[in-house]
């Protein structure tokens, strides 16, 4: 089906013609005030919503089936959420805890989610009455949160656009076409967009990988004609190649949480979000999905993310009728009820000031308010914050104000004494006010007085990308690493000995089953295992693996696990001096 207008003059005209009301209300802000808000804001709530749920299987559906432009339009035709209430999604979100909302206005498939002006694959083909996009920009008015939209720079449908799918034009899919024409095309699309709906938040562009705009040399239009409409929308890193250092006001890591958050080419810390599924498969509907992650993930991966410095864009699939399937809205839900209580330890924060926590758990910061999110209760009532500069003036429990907790000075760590369980075993977030700014000094994992290295699970980060599944987690007592089916999520640690020296290496771990091939590297040194079983998945089994040399101060542990290798649950690296 083509587009409507095929001339950049009849579009310009339709764009003159819109109410002078929807244009943005806000004066030109200078990029830290224009930012302010997502820097504040750490949570959001993205919605991929399209003819895909009809089908009900993955965004992807029409590439992932091989399903013809035709087939697939029968979907889209009847695509009807009569059940979509604007003000329902925008209430949960805001419940949750969200201070903004993202939605597709427009994915890969080419097929645009409001009544487009310029295109007639969009609601018009439905038997759906309304504009989605309208009704959701004026109730996220009405309840104050900001809205932003998501829109593909790649489009299957549109008939200039370049590459189409391989396996459906495999002759000629690089041939044809015009994608300066399509940019055009979509140039006008942002414009009913940025001009229509009232002040948008953001513009999260995505597609980038095919490198439409790049080739075309007019990703920079593109931004600059963004800025021309509205100057205070944010735009993200996949309007360019997806790397710091572009002209984006921040950055996408995909279903992961980086290790040490976003930084620029010179070092420091630019603006990032983590986008991620609540379930494990696809962005859009699938109600053949029976994998989700659970409120502790979910809970745990804010504090995470916002540890590191960046925003967590939480994603759900509506259904085609336009309802969100139950288990979202519980999982949302719990994240609203942790926020009700420790919000303040997440919201206006800034990065933790450790760049690893000697306990398991996270750390943010708000002026001289230091806050401590304790995932693993200690079990003799003593938390060790190493490597804390300040002076502790009082310490305050956000769950439970009343109970007292003193802070005692222990050389270069403060040691909290906490009475009593946990008030919240996800996540209990301690209150330190401190004589001026949270100062730190690095921590390392040093030898113990016997000369021996234990590098514990909690105190590990891990080195990941798109489509991380292992995280850490504790139960019993214990803090291990599980889901650890991919070779690229990796453990490691920093150590720090005062000379270097030779050690034998111990692991501990569990496995149901034996066969996980992995390797503990340090020093040069690389020691192949493979996990033999331990009982099942609780039961955890120490053996010894070899020897290695360290050297002279800092250097890094890292254990990997083979490709294919089954599944093991980490719990520590143990290395001892020898002589």
């Amino acid at each position: 089906m083509p587009v409507r207008f095929s001339s950049l003059a009849a579009a310009v005209l339709i764009a003159a013609s819109l109410p002078a009301s929807a244009q943005p209300s806000q004066p030109p802000l200078p990029e830290a005030e224009r930012t302010r808000w997502f820097r504040e804001a750490k949570f959001g709530m993205f919605i991929h919503w399209g003819v895909y749920a009809v089908i009900g299987r993955h965004e992807w559906i029409r590439h992932q089936a091989q399903i013809p432009q035709a087939e697939y339009d029968k979907y889209a035709r009847r695509f009807n959420p009569v059940r979509f209430n604007a003000d329902e999604w925008v209430r949960l979100a805001k419940d949750a805890g969200a201070r903004y909302i993202v939605i597709t206005s427009k994915h890969h498939d080419g097929f645009s989610i409001y009544r487009s002006r310029v295109s007639d694959y969009d609601m018009e083909i439905t038997p759906y009455k309304g504009d989605p996009l309208k009704d959701l920009a004026a109730a996220s008015k009405r309840h104050g949160i900001r809205l932003g939209f998501y829109h593909s720079i790649m489009d299957w449908h549109h008939p200039d656009y370049r590459p189409r799918r391989a396996w459906e034009y495999p002759d000629n899919y690089k041939e044809g076409g015009d994608n300066n024409r399509y940019i055009d095309f979509m140039k006008e699309q942002l414009r009913e967009l940025l001009t229509g709906y009232g002040d948008v938040a953001v513009i999260w562009f995505d597609g980038e990988w095919e490198h439409t705009l790049a080739n075309a040399k007019r990703d920079d239009e593109i931004y600059d004609f963004i800025r021309s409409l509205q100057p205070n929308t944010l735009i993200n890193d996949r309007l360019y190649e997806r790397k710091p250092g572009n002209r984006a006001d921040f950055g996408t890591p995909e279903q992961f949480v980086p290790a040490t958050g976003l930084k620029s080419p010179d070092g420091k810390p630019v603006l990032w979000e983590a986008c991620v599924t609540i379930n494990q498969d696809s962005w859009g509907y699938n109600k053949y999905e029976t994998v989700f992650k659970t409120e502790r993930d979910l809970i745990r991966m804010l504090v995470e993310v916002v540890s590191k410095g960046g925003n967590l864009l939480l994603n759900v699939g509506p259904r085609p009728d336009g309802t969100i399937q139950e288990e979202f809205v519980a999982r949302l839900n719990a994240i609203g009820r942790w926020l009700r209580v420790n919000g303040e330890s997440i919201y206006e924060t800034t990065a933790s000031p450790f760049e690893r926590m000697s306990f398991f758990g996270r750390a943010t910061a708000k002026g001289r308010t230091l806050y401590l999110h304790v995932f693993q209760w200690p079990q003799d009532g003593r938390l060790r914050v190493a490597g804390l500069k300040n002076l502790v003036h009082r310490a305050r429990l956000l769950a439970d104000p009343q109970r007292p907790v003193k802070a005692v000075r222990d050389g270069s760590d403060i040691v909290l004494e906490l009475p009593g369980e946990a008030p919240d075993e996800i996540a209990t977030v301690i209150a330190l006010e401190l004589d001026g700014e949270p100062a730190a000094e690095p921590f390392f994992n040093r030898p113990d007085a016997k000369g021996v290295i234990t590098l514990g699970v909690e105190s590990c980060e891990i080195d990941t990308e798109f489509e991380q599944r292992a995280k850490k987690e504790n139960a019993l007592g214990r803090v291990f690493l599980t889901q650890w089916t991919r070779d690229r999520d990796i453990p490691y640690w920093v150590v720090e000995t005062p000379r270097a020296g030779r050690y034998a290496v111990e692991i501990s771990y569990s496995a149901r089953r034996a066969g996980a091939a992995f390797t503990v590297e340090a020093g040069g040194a690389k020691l192949e295992g493979k996990a033999e079983a331990t009982g099942g998945d609780w039961v955890f089994k120490t053996r010894s693996l070899g020897e290695v040399e360290l050297p002279r101060g800092r250097s890094e542990v890292r254990v990997r696990i083979a490709p294919a290798a089954g599944t093991m649950n980490l719990e520590r690296v143990v290395l001892r001096p020898i002589g």
